[in-house]
């Protein structure tokens, strides 16, 4: 019997586009409403991160991140903010990265303004008493320690520490142990008078929302501050471009661990440069799905990993490439080897057509399916808005990603993803550097 194909829906994305509107405090509000959507995402994007901390103030974003829910105006008692936003079945949460802070709150539509009362409450009314920032700063060293007791997460945080050195796109988004004990009240507080501004903030909302209504409520907002609050910094800046660690640089970690982990990889592309798009399908050719040439290969055929997938990071003014693999640490050589082997591969002989095809549905698809969360929706425009020229839709992207040829894949894999271009991090019970120089000249 052979099916009779369904005829596609338009992509939910194509439903509605976005609607846009500053406000007077010249904080800027983006929303789209999802038809069908039985929820709203509701997101303040403020426009600081990691990277514009010098190594005096590291971690001090993350830090300010974690304070705001120790009490704020409205809510002063910790936890009491969450509670409000649970007691409707909803959840609110916030995220630190490189150049961005994120508040977020995801409610069923009937509550959306709870959730819009519980971000701007954390953005812009937090108390930042000095006794949460004294009770605060054990639970971040713990979060620390955390992340460092997790191989397949530290591995991450080695690699870039090799790739960009003493630069803040090379540190711990939530600097170390030491830097969260040094921090001080007067820091924070000044660092909330300088970034928290809503001039420089974007509101991204996406669900069942209307525009206009979300518009009317956020227009009331001022920022008030802590009570104790000094005279502002200067606004923050993000340093300068990275310079990359050479060619050929090796970090081997020694731990007692069962399993080894590595990155290897190198410098990417900035977020505006067209590349970008042709750096995506690469990876997706590599290491993204268990159709990809790495898991295929590595896994599949010589049994050599149990996981193996590429990432990639985009930033201001540079990015990386690279690809994470856990091993038996028996097998770290032929690892290496083989993950340099695919590199050599994809970069003088031509991807087949039928890669391609896949590559580009596989991104395609995961897309689309994503923009189906109005989470997900809102992160997408919050995040146009906050680091891009303008906010693109699905569609267009899905039209970059159809324009890669199977020349810009061999032209831009040549440029950037050459096993001469490689740096490598490994983390596990290895004790001597040769085998891994050994496999990287390979």
């Amino acid at each position: 019997m052979t099916a009779t194909p369904l005829r596609a829906r338009p992509r939910a994305v194509s439903e509605a586009a976005h609607r846009r509107t500053v406000l007077n405090s010249g904080m800027r509000v983006v929303t789209q409403a999802m038809p069908g959507a039985r929820s709203a995402s509701v997101a303040i994007f403020v426009p600081v991160g990691s990277r514009h901390e010098d190594d005096a103030h590291a971690g001090l974003s993350h830090l300010l991140e974690h304070l705001v829910f120790k009490g704020t105006r409205a809510h002063p008692e910790a936890g009491a903010l969450s509670q409000v936003v649970e007691s409707v079945g909803g959840s609110v949460n916030a995220s630190t990265d490189r150049e961005l802070t994120v508040f977020s709150s995801k409610v069923p539509a009937e509550q959306t303004d709870i959730a819009l009362h519980a971000v701007s409450e954390l953005a812009l009314h937090p108390l930042l008493r000095r006794t949460d920032l004294t009770s605060e700063k054990p639970v971040i060293a713990d979060e620390i320690r955390m992340y460092v007791d997790s191989p397949s997460d530290h591995i991450f945080t080695l690699f870039d520490e090799l790739l960009y050195g003493r630069h803040p796109l090379g540190r711990e988004i939530a600097g170390t142990i030491g830097s969260v004990r040094r921090a001080t009240h007067a820091g924070v507080v000044g660092h909330w008078r300088a970034a928290y501004r809503p001039g420089g903030m974007v509101l991204a909302v996406a669900g069942a929302i209307d525009h206009d209504e979300v518009v009317r409520i956020a227009s009331d907002w001022r920022a008030a501050g802590p009570p104790e609050a000094g005279p502002a910094r200067r606004p923050p800046v993000a340093a300068a471009a990275p310079k990359a660690a050479p060619r050929g640089a090796l970090r081997v970690s020694h731990r007692r661990l069962s399993q080894g982990n590595l990155c290897l990889g190198m410098p990417g592309v900035a977020r505006d440069d067209p590349d970008r798009w042709v750096l995506d399908m690469l990876g997706a050719i590599l290491g993204d799905g268990m159709g990809s040439r790495l898991f295929l290969e590595l896994r599949e055929r010589q049994s050599l990993v149990y996981d193996v997938s590429t990432f990639s990071a985009t930033y201001a003014d540079a990015g990386t490439f690279g690809i994470h693999a856990g091993f038996d640490p028996a097998d770290a050589e032929r690892v290496v080897r083989a993950i340099v082997e695919q590199l050599d591969r994809i970069t003088t002989d031509a991807v087949r057509p039928d890669e391609l095809d896949r590559a580009r549905a596989y991104t395609r698809g995961r897309l689309e399916l994503r923009m189906e969360d109005s989470g997900a929706v809102a992160g997408w425009l919050g995040t146009g808005e906050s680091l891009l020229p303008r906010i693109m839709t699905v569609e267009e992207v899905i039209e970059h990603l159809d324009a890669v040829s199977l020349d810009d894949l061999l032209r831009v894999a040549r440029l950037h993803l050459a096993p001469a271009e490689a740096r490598l991090a490994v983390l596990g019970p290895f004790k001597s550097r040769a085998r891994f120089e050994r496999a990287l000249r390979a």
